[in-house]
């Protein structure tokens, strides 16, 4: 498959991205807005790809306001995995609600709200042994709702647009 150099959601695309990675499930499924290469805009239900073409017409700066968010919050999402000498100042961004990244995912998506329910995945530190859900919504402190609907146990805050894993 040739890439064209002007296709408007180029920042968003894996080339080529295998049709069992994109999401099939019916329009009006909820997204989400994770750190993912290279399309961050993930199906709530079956956590798979949602192509940047399904959302109806986002323009060349939102195109441009997902990736570069993207791109920041997978650049330190790297940084808290590699375990060396920016762990720390990367796990405290990541966990900060007012960090910029976090800032800006949620701007984000609020954009993408516009297009098509979504919702902003608040990174946790799932693999440390005393993690545990939170049960109420850190912005707001409403209790979350489970979404059942998916393929894992998910909880949201409808007001926040906010999403976490549950157990």
């Amino acid at each position: 498959m040739a890439v064209d150099p002007h296709d408007p959601y180029l920042r968003l695309k894996n080339w080529p991205t295998p049709e069992d990675e994109i999401c099939a499930c019916p329009p009006g499924t909820p997204i989400k807005l994770m750190a993912a290469e290279p399309n961050p805009i993930h199906c709530l239900r079956c956590n798979l790809e949602v192509r940047p073409e399904r959302l109806g017409g986002l323009t060349a700066r939102e195109v441009d306001d997902v990736a570069d968010w993207n791109a920041t919050f997978s650049a330190i999402s790297w940084l808290e995995l590699e375990s060396g000498a920016y762990e720390r100042w990367a796990r405290t961004q990541l966990l900060d609600l007012n960090s910029q990244p976090n800032i800006d995912g949620r701007m984000v998506t609020a954009m993408l709200n516009e297009k098509e329910r979504c919702y902003f995945w608040l990174w946790q530190p799932e693999a440390d042994e005393d993690w545990a859900p939170p049960s109420s919504c850190p912005y707001c402190s409403e209790q979350l709702a489970r979404y059942d609907e998916g393929i894992f146990p998910q909880l949201l805050c409808e007001r926040d647009s906010i999403v976490v894993v549950g157990r």
